[in-house]
């Protein structure tokens, strides 16, 4: 194996950005209106160019690759990566979407910045710019004690399961914070001094309304991190999840709370740092004013528009365009070390961490096959204040392969000359009068891998299938999403449990020498049904219902206020072997 050769630059001599600290005024979120030109402060970035998406692309299949950081380091390899990258075409209409050789050897140069981010003791590597995964970050022992947990909810009479409305009997649902979340004007919360008390809904700044409920909330637990890391479940009940019944899963969820913290702290650390330069740098030409634009721009600068009417100034504009070439942008000459920023993060110990749990299963069968994918979202709505999201993906069998697919709000591009639409679609493939919407790329999603990504994102689970169609098949999450670290919502702690199921129970199994053991069972009955704040679960169902309906129109109202704002499609596919 001969040792690589690709450069070892040492990272620009710079100060440096400021240390790394929680945000006073919250995390960036999705849940607001765009404004005219918004910008980084609604975390929104510039778009990046198409060939800088199949930089990306190109960088992620090679790192999809297992051992990919030793195998960088052998020329022989390195060389077929490059060989069988430039071969890749960009697009018959568009041979500007190639990638040059400057970009294959940028890339092929960052991996070194890549392999220094990896912690080679928990697997845990960046995939995207805010998305992380690992493939070694929940050991063996860990994940046998979390199947051994769900076996009592999986097993459970047919009659008895809970199939995901609108999945068509697909999605078997463990644990789904859908089901007895917070009900306003119904669910009870304990105060500081007084008794129970009936919550209401939150009020947050007017341009946030279309995105808050007045009628729910999904409700989370609390887990203290101390000062090592280490997760405890501080509130009494984690929702869905039966205390007594179910204590091995109780005990097994901060367990695996405690391995995401890293990964959340990457997240959360990449939300809020400065934004990394361009791989792409689209500035240096020249526009009507001589001012400087973006780099397609022709060196001569393209003449003022001299026409009076708007058709004839198209006219001549397109005939101009007719007689003149691009001068595209190529990547930089080297990779500066630019990604080693991404190793300082914030720390998320010693804080009480609020967490909300889903647990699911994709079910597949030879009668039911293939699984449709999903719709592109973020999770909850702004109640929840959802920051990120934790996917552990603990067990699959006879299912193609699973893909996790990203898509992020952009502003809009700067350095241009207005109406340039030409260039604009050359560079981004831009159209006037369509969503600001980029893909940022996917994410394999196999056994064992962990992934975890900012609600800024959009995700869309992609259709799979059953390997064999003569078999079922199955493919199961845990899911973790974190409210805001600065925030703090309604949770477990002081939300009493809403199942009547669980009450009843609980007076029904009293101590043999208390009062209400010695009361006839039909007096505790009627007791359990007066006690306020609980419900039954046929009206938990009915709400969930409610809760659907009102989250279906939330998706299309944030499509269009957030994400809503000159949509992009890429040629991302980029195989190497």
């Amino acid at each position: 194996m001969g040792k690589s050769t690709l450069p070892r630059r040492s990272p620009r001599f710079y100060k440096g950005p400021p240390p790394l600290q929680l945000p006073k005024d919250g995390f960036k979120h999705p849940f607001q209106e765009s404004d005219i030109d918004p910008g980084p402060e609604q975390g929104k970035e510039h778009p990046k160019t198409i060939v800088e998406l199949r930089m990306c692309a190109l960088s992620n299949r090679i790192r999809e690759k297992p051992n990919w950081w030793e195998k960088m380091q052998d020329d022989a390899i390195v060389e077929k990566w490059r060989d069988e990258a430039l071969q890749q075409t960009g697009d018959d209409d568009n041979p500007e979407w190639e990638l040059t050789p400057g970009m294959v050897n940028y890339v092929l140069e960052e991996l070194q910045g890549y392999a220094d981010l990896r912690d080679p003791e928990t697997g845990i590597e960046a995939r995207f710019k805010r998305i992380w995964k690992s493939d070694g970050l929940i050991p063996v022992s860990l994940r046998e004690k979390l199947l051994a947990a769900v076996a009592p909810l999986e097993g459970v009479p047919d009659s008895e399961k809970d199939w995901h409305p609108g999945s068509d009997g697909l999605v078997f649902d463990l644990v789904h914070p859908s089901l007895y979340s917070v009900v306003y004007g119904r669910t009870m919360r304990k105060g500081p001094r007084s008794g129970l008390k009936a919550l209401v809904a939150p009020r947050f700044e007017s341009g946030d309304l279309k995105f808050t409920s007045e009628r729910f909330q999904w409700l989370p637990s609390d887990f203290l991190i101390d000062g090592d890391g280490k997760a405890t479940l501080a509130s009494p009940y984690i929702n869905n999840v039966h205390p007594t019944q179910h204590k091995e899963l109780c005990s097994v969820i901060p367990e695996i709370l405690q391995r995401a913290l890293p990964m959340f702290e990457r997240v959360l650390s990449d939300t809020i740092r400065q934004l990394l330069p361009m791989r792409i740098v689209t500035s240096g030409g020249r526009g009507f004013n001589n001012e400087e634009t973006a780099d397609c721009i022709w060196e001569d600068g393209m003449p003022y528009p001299g026409s009076s009417s708007e058709e004839e100034c198209e006219e001549d504009q397109e005939a101009w365009l007719d007689k003149h070439s691009f001068k595209t942008p190529d990547a930089r000459e080297h990779y500066d070390g630019d990604l080693k920023v991404m190793g300082e993060r914030i720390s998320l110990k010693g804080r009480t961490l609020q967490v909300i749990v889903k647990l699911a299963n994709v079910v597949l069968t030879p009668e039911k096959p293939d699984y449709p994918g999903g719709k592109w979202h973020v999770e909850g709505m702004r109640n929840e204040q959802i920051v990120s999201s934790f996917i552990y993906y603990y067990d699959s069998e006879n299912i193609s392969a699973s893909i996790l697919a990203f898509r992020r709000a952009t502003s809009e591009p700067y350095n241009h000359e207005q109406d340039d639409e030409k260039c604009m679609r050359v560079l981004y493939d831009i159209e006037r009068e369509l969503p600001l919407v980029q893909d940022v790329g996917d994410v394999v999603t196999k056994t064992h891998r962990c992934v975890a990504f900012p609600n800024l994102y959009q995700h869309q689970v992609q259709p799979f299938h059953l390997e064999d169609p003569t078999k079922p098949g199955h493919r199961k999450i845990l899911v973790f999403f974190l409210v805001d670290p600065t925030q703090t919502i309604p949770s477990a702690t002081n939300v009493p449990p809403q199942q009547r199921e669980w009450v009843t129970e609980a007076i029904h199994s009293a101590d043999a020498n208390s009062t209400l053991a010695k009361l006839p069972v039909e007096i505790l009955t009627m007791i359990s049904k007066k006690i306020d704040g609980t419900m039954t679960c046929l009206e938990a169902e009915e709400y969930r219902e409610e809760l659907m309906a009102e989250r279906t129109v939330f998706v299309e109202e944030n499509d269009k206020g957030y994400f809503g704002y000159v949509r992009t499609r890429t040629s991302l596919v980029l195989t190497i072997d």
